[in-house]
Formats: structure tokens, sequence, C-alpha cells
């Protein structure tokens, strides 16, 4: 009776001191805190006047015209059609409603929609990805998913 007790006294404690040495090797494992990017959203601060370099009408190679624009701290684009002929007046009476943009980076923007700019050349020409998703974008089925070039 007393080969069974101790047995059994001697089964448990191999039982604790075996689920302490797993606790005690974690224990002396460092742990390293990684801290979180600033920008961890992918949102990109403009400096003051950086949006100047892009705030401008381009003409895209489709013959629309994709107007850039800001108005308190905010950036725009609006797509609008642009015939020969046609008068300032006309012109700014067919404009679509303005679609916001996201500074992610310097000379990148997205927008909710998912299309994606990125101006190169000192802000002379941009290249638009997913521009199908514009308001008012004149896309023919062949070039959808293709990006858009367009110039000042």
């Amino acid at each position: 009776m007393m080969n069974n007790k101790l047995t059994g006294v001697a089964a448990v404690f191999c039982i604790v001191v075996a689920g302490l040495v797993p606790a005690a090797a974690q224990e002396t494992q460092p742990t390293i805190p990684v801290p979180a990017p600033a920008h961890a959203a992918g949102k990109y601060e403009l400096r003051s006047n950086e949006f100047n370099d892009y705030a401008s009408s381009y003409r895209l190679s489709n013959g629309q015209v994709a107007e850039f624009t800001e108005q308190n701290n905010r950036y725009y684009v609006v797509v609008r059609n642009h015939g020969a002929g046609q008068t300032t007046l006309a012109l700014q009476s067919t404009r679509r409603t303005p679609v916001q943009l996201e500074p992610v980076a310097p000379g990148k923007f997205v927008t909710r929609s998912g299309v994606e700019l990125s101006f190169a050349n000192d802000g002379d020409m941009v290249t638009i990805g997913n521009f199908e998703r514009l308001p008012a974008a004149r896309v023919a089925k062949a070039d959808v998913g293709k990006p858009m070039l367009a110039w000042r």
C-alpha cells in the first residue's frame, strides 16, 4: 500500500514538474517590441504647397481631361469631356462631382474606389490605374484595367 502511495506521489510530482518546464522556457526567451509604422493605414502627409505641382488639367490619351484641384487641404480629381470649340463656360457647366484623393506617398494618390494615380516628370505626367472607376471616365472594353496616361 505504501508503494502505491509513493508511486502516486511520484507520478503527480513528475506531472507538475513537466508542466513547469515549458513555462520556465517561455519566460527565458526575450521579447522584442516592434513599433507599428507611423502611417500604418498608408496615409502620407503632403508638404505645404506640394500639391501645387499637380493642381492642373491633364489631357488623357482618350481625349478626356482630368482636372486636379485642392480645397481646404483636400485633393480632388474631376474627369470631363473636352470637345473642340467648347467655351470655358460650357466646360465648367459639364463638370462632374469631384472624387477625393488620398495621398499615400510623394506624387502618389488613391481613391476610395481603388483608382491609383502616380505623377511623374515634375508633375507633367500622370498615370491613372483603374481609370474606369472614376465617374464620367470613358474606357473601351479592351482597355479596362489598363493604366491611362495624361499630360499637361
